[in-house]
């Protein structure tokens, strides 16, 4: 049969309209105006802080907001509680749209002469939390939830209290302990006494560098599912989870180099189901040896690489935010990648290994595979639809990126958010490929359509 010029044109039209709803290969996008994919409410978002405080002037704060931040820790270290400097950041944080979280100056053991700050923190609008005590130890527990019942006297019980917690889980200056026993005491003597949110709250920072060279902290995804699991285990009495992110350096962390050195940070801990992390630091230290942060320390308005690195992810964080979370955390699972195990048949990473309780196999698939090391959180909303946050779980200077491959129980369509963008991915007989930067994360959820 032969066609004219015109007709060969239209046909050929048709084919690619045709090719574009139904998707022409495995990991493009595909969607059709008539396909029906789940909806989320945008009633929910992410929390992101930072800790110390910009200097002291409006336009310092406004970048700090610009920065995509929504909370800031402010202690009594850049101006003294009660002077008029101290009330202008808690001024500026309302001016420009930024919640603060007052410190009651009370770290680790430190109480001597530390009395409790009883000031009515909740006549300035901008201020959400209190922060009791930062990495307290299990001897100043008592003591701990004695200001807590305390500040719920003077608040009574409607402004929210918050403790982070030290991952080192320390019963004293000399004295560990292990990790459910440390969170059970966290659980009973404090965050069981906090009204409405009951935040379990760490800060690990991942990024070292030993011997000359970086690498990851191997007892960071054990010490986040301890905290996913106690939060999964009060979720129903409002427990969630928060998480600081490495933006300094000092003698064994190495500096940021990278928008991925972020996005590491933040999908893997998001793997775990976190409900908000915090930027540590924010104003680059002024302690000696301290490096980093996302503007510098003394200079007013003064950006660094890592305040435009962390205002590109926390805009694309921002735009599904609402999506994740309205997913309650299941479990996560390790793949070890095919260019390990290949070569090295008993290979297993030693982050993978430390899990106590890690998923053997997904609820919404067979098989799943990767080149490298990947690390997978499976989700659940309320209608019981999986959703995993997919994670390319390598030291992101090693550069390597990650193909990961799924075979699904039943889905043709898989909705992925990456970079912050909702795309719609053709699942062809049950199986999708991802490919994935280094550093990089995504949130895919599996759909019959």
């Amino acid at each position: 049969m032969k066609f004219g010029k015109k007709a060969a044109l239209m046909l050929m039209l048709a084919a690619f309209a045709a090719c574009s709803m139904v998707g022409c290969n495995n990991g493009g996008s595909s969607s059709s105006a008539n396909e029906k994919y789940p909806e989320y409410e945008d009633a929910k978002s992410m929390w992101i802080g930072g800790w110390d405080v910009p200097i002291n002037t409006k336009a310092d704060y406004q970048m700090a907001k610009d920065m995509g931040l929504t909370h800031m820790f402010i202690d009594n270290m850049f101006a003294k509680k009660g002077t008029e400097a101290y009330a202008e950041q808690l001024k500026f944080c309302e001016e420009v749209g930024l919640k603060a979280i007052v410190g009651m100056d009370t770290a680790l053991d430190n109480t001597a002469g530390v009395q409790l700050d009883e000031t009515d923190y909740s006549i300035y609008p901008a201020v959400d939390m209190i922060n009791v005590w930062d990495e307290p130890y299990m001897v100043n527990f008592e003591e701990l939830g004695e200001r807590i019942d305390r500040l719920n006297e003077i608040y009574n019980g409607e402004m929210q209290l918050y403790v982070n917690q030290s991952p080192y889980n320390p019963i004293s200056a000399t004295q560990l302990t292990d990790a459910t026993t440390f969170l059970n005491a966290v659980w009973e003597q404090q965050l069981s006494k906090i009204n409405g949110r009951k935040i379990f709250s760490t800060d690990i920072y991942p990024l070292l560098k030993v011997l000359g060279g970086y690498e990851v902290d191997t007892g960071w995804l054990s010490k986040m599912e301890t905290y996913a699991n106690f939060t999964k285990k009060y979720k129903s009495q409002g427990a969630e989870f928060h998480m600081f992110i490495q933006t300094y350096s000092e003698s064994n962390r190495r500096d940021v180099l990278s928008k991925a050195d972020l996005t590491f940070q933040i999908y893997t801990d998001m793997a775990f189901g976190i409900n908000g992390f915090t930027y540590f630091t924010y104003r680059k230290s002024f302690l000696g040896g301290f490096g980093g942060g996302c503007v510098e320390n003394d200079v007013s308005c003064k950006p660094t690489d890592t305040y435009y690195w962390a205002q590109e992810v926390n805009s694309e964080i921002s735009k599904f935010d609402h999506v994740y979370l309205s997913f309650d955390w299941d479990g996560v699972m390790g793949v070890n990648g095919t260019n390990n195990t290949e070569s090295d048949p008993e290979y297993v990473n030693s982050s993978f290994n430390l899990l106590a309780t890690p998923l053997e196999q997904l609820d919404c698939a067979t098989k799943v595979t990767a080149t490298e090391d990947t690390l997978i959180g499976q989700f659940k909303d309320k209608d019981g639809r999986d959703g995993l946050i997919v994670t390319n779980f390598n030291e992101p200077t090693a550069d390597l990126s990650d193909t990961v491959d799924f075979e699904f129980k039943d889905a043709n369509r898989a909705v992925v958010y990456k970079n912050g963008e909702r795309k719609i991915y053709e699942v062809k007989n049950n199986k999708l490929r991802l490919k994935l930067a280094t550093g990089e994360g995504v949130f895919v959820i599996p759909v019959k359509v």
